[in-house]
């Protein structure tokens, strides 16, 4: 398979960087692709810097330059929601949406954006076959512009607007990557690790990032090796 590996923050990709055989260095619109192989599998890793317009301007990016990738895998960190997820978990999903996008106005669903569906589902069934043996969370992944830290603000958000959905955790790239290449045409899935659990701890994503990125990190490679 050719396999795209997206990451936020370079933190969230040295490990499968430095995983990858045969590696060469492309650059394209100042994104950097460490293109290789990891076992049978073509690899491209690549980070997109924080936020949806660079998820979006790094997806466009990708596909311009990568022609025919199979499967896109976002790894990372991400807020889990109290009661839900403990720090250090693994998640992956198979829903997304935005959790600040407003055009109920003109009759669409909240975090839905006009002409587009009102979620995204995630190829879970690309690495299904592979994942039996690893703990993890499948649930729904709402991205904002915002560092979310206010747990107040966040239940209300889930319970008006996403109450039937199981809303694991909160980023601010996930549905904007998904969104692209649901646009690009190219099946996407994330892996996140919880980092934080939003609004109980102020110093818990700085504490436990080094952690959790590698835990998030050596899940894809134990998935990669399967696949």
């Amino acid at each position: 398979m050719k396999i795209a590996i997206v990451a936020a923050m370079e933190e969230e990709a040295l490990i499968i960087i430095n995983n990858i055989n045969d590696k060469q260095k492309y650059t394209y619109n100042n994104f950097d692709f460490h293109v290789g192989k990891y076992l049978n599998n073509d690899i491209i890793v690549t980070v997109s810097g924080v936020g949806k317009v660079a998820s979006a301007i790094l997806s466009t990016t990708l596909v311009d330059h990568f022609k025919d990738i199979d499967l896109v895998i976002s790894v990372g960190v991400g807020g889990g929601i109290e009661g839900k997820t403990e720090v250090g978990e693994v998640m992956i999903f198979d829903e997304y949406a935005y959790c600040d996008a407003d055009a109920t106005y003109f009759n669409y669903s909240y975090g839905q954006i006009p002409g587009c569906p009102k979620t995204y589902n995630g190829s879970i069934s690309s690495i299904e076959k592979v994942i039996d043996n690893i703990a993890y969370k499948k649930g729904m992944i709402l991205t904002g512009d915002s560092f979310f830290t206010n747990k107040d603000e966040i239940n209300s958000i889930i319970e008006n607007y996403f109450n039937d959905k199981n809303v694991l955790s909160l980023d601010m790239e996930s549905c904007a990557f998904a969104q692209s290449f649901w646009s690009l045409k190219v099946p996407f899935v994330t892996i996140k690790v919880v980092s934080d659990v939003i609004g109980i701890s102020s110093n818990d994503y700085e504490k436990n990032l080094n952690m959790c990125t590698n835990i998030a990190q050596n899940t894809l490679l134990t998935i990669l090796k399967k696949l």
